[in-house]
C-alpha cells in the first residue's frame, strides 16, 4: 500500500503560493449612503440549501465583517449557469446591464463570459484554475486588464494525490479505478495516467456522460469491468449531476474519491481539493480592496495554498469500509 508522503503535500502547497495575497482590511465602506451593487456569476449550480460551508455563504460573511450587509449597503445580484455553458453568455449580458461596481466570477468560464460582455467593470476571480493558461490575465503578478482575483489549482496537479489517498484509505488498497468523464471533455489524462501507473492502479475510463441514464449505463458497465473504485474529476457535466453520481456510487458499492467537498456533504466518501470557501473569503477581500479604491491591475492574482481531505465516516460504514486511523486523523473534515 502506498505512504503519503504529507511533508511533499505541504511543500506543494507552500509551492503554489505565488504571489503575496493582499493585506486584508477591516472597517466600514464609505460612510456616503451608497448602495454597492456586486454581480455574481457561477458556472455551477446553485447550492442546494445554505450549510456554512457553501462557498457564498463564506464570500457573504467575509463582505459582512467589512461593513457590507445586504438590504442595507449592498445588493448582490446572483447568476447561476447550472453547470450549462450555452446559459453563461446570456446571464453575463444580464449582469453588464444592470451596472453592477464589480462583477464576482466563478469558475473559468464564468470569468471568460463576463471579460466579453465588459472591459470598464471589474472582474474578481473566484477560483479559475491557471487563468494564466486560461487566457483571463496575462500574468498572475500584473494583471493588465479588469480582472484578478483568486486562481484555483489545475486539477492535473492534484490527480496523484487524490489516486494516493483513495488507495490508502480503502483496505486491501485498490488496483482498478473507474475515472467518470463527461460529454465537455474536459480532462488531460496524461497527469491521471502517470499516478495511476506510479501507485500501480489500472485506470478505466468510461465513456462521455451527459444524461442520468448515461451515467446509470456508465457505472454498470463499469461494475461488469471489475472497478473495485471510482475517480470524478471535476468536470462541468460531474459537477451538475453530483447527486446522482454519488447516489449511484453508493447504489453500487463503489468507494470514490472525488474534487471538492460538495460530494462528500452529498454522502460522497471523500474529497481531496481546494477549500472553495476559504476562496470565496479572499475573494471577498478583493472585492472590498477594489470597492474602496483599487484597480485590479494593482493587485496580484492569488493562488490556494491550503487543500482539505473530506471524509464521510458515515458512507464508509454505510460501504462496509474500516478506514485506517492515519486517514482520519490527516483528513482535514470527518463527517459523521
Amino acid at each position: 500500500m502506498a505512504v503519503v508522503d504529507w511533508s511533499k503535500v505541504a511543500l506543494l502547497a507552500l509551492s503554489v503560493l505565488t504571489m503575496v495575497a493582499p493585506v486584508e482590511t477591516f472597517g466600514q465602506p464609505d460612510q456616503t449612503g451608497k448602495v454597492y451593487r456586486i454581480g455574481f456569476l457561477a458556472f455551477g449550480p446553485r447550492p442546494v440549501g445554505s450549510t456554512i460551508t457553501s462557498p457564498l455563504v463564506s464570500f457573504r460573511q467575509a463582505l459582512r465583517e467589512r461593513g457590507y450587509v445586504e438590504g442595507e449597503n449592498l445588493v448582490l445580484d446572483e447568476r447561476w449557469a447550472e453547470a450549462r455553458l450555452n446559459r453563461l453568455p446570456a446571464l453575463a449580458s444580464e449582469l453588464v446591464e444592470v451596472k453592477p461596481d464589480i462583477i464576482v466570477a466563478s469558475g473559468a468560464s464564468a470569468v471568460r463570459a463576463a471579460m466579453r460582455e465588459t472591459k470598464e467593470i471589474p472582474i474578481v476571480i473566484a477560483g479559475a484554475p491557471d487563468p494564466v493558461a486560461q487566457g483571463l490575465v496575462s500574468s498572475l503578478a500584473h494583471p493588465d486588464a479588469n480582472v484578478t482575483g483568486v486562481a484555483a489549482l489545475p486539477g492535473r496537479a492534484l490527480e496523484g494525490k487524490r489516486l494516493q489517498l483513495l488507495q490508502q484509505a480503502i483496505p486491501g488498497g485498490v488496483t482498478r479505478v473507474a475515472v467518470i468523464l463527461d460529454s465537455t471533455g474536459r480532462l488531460d489524462p496524461m497527469p491521471l495516467q502517470s499516478a495511476a501507473r506510479a501507485l500501480g492502479i489500472t485506470l478505466l475510463f468510461s465513456g462521455e456522460t451527459e444524461s442520468p441514464e448515461e451515467f446509470r449505463d456508465t457505472f454498470a458497465e463499469m461494475v461488469r469491468d471489475g472497478a473495485d473504485a471510482i475517480y470524478a474529476p471535476e468536470t462541468p457535466i460531474n459537477v451538475r449531476q453530483r447527486r446522482l453520481i454519488v447516489k449511484l456510487a453508493l447504489e453500487h458499492r463503489l468507494p470514490a474519491m472525488y474534487g471538492s467537498r460538495g460530494y462528500v456533504e452529498a454522502g460522497g466518501l471523500m474529497s481531496y481539493g481546494p477549500n472553495f470557501s476559504e476562496l470565496f473569503r479572499r475573494a471577498a477581500v478583493y472585492t472590498d480592496r477594489i470597492l474602496k479604491g483599487a484597480t485590479p491591475s494593482e493587485l496580484p492574482v492569488e493562488q490556494p495554498i491550503h487543500f482539505e481531505f473530506v471524509v464521510n465516516k458515515k458512507t464508509a460504514t454505510f460501504l462496509g469500509l474500516d478506514l485506517p486511523k492515519p486517514i482520519l486523523i490527516l483528513a482535514d473534515a470527518v463527517i459523521q
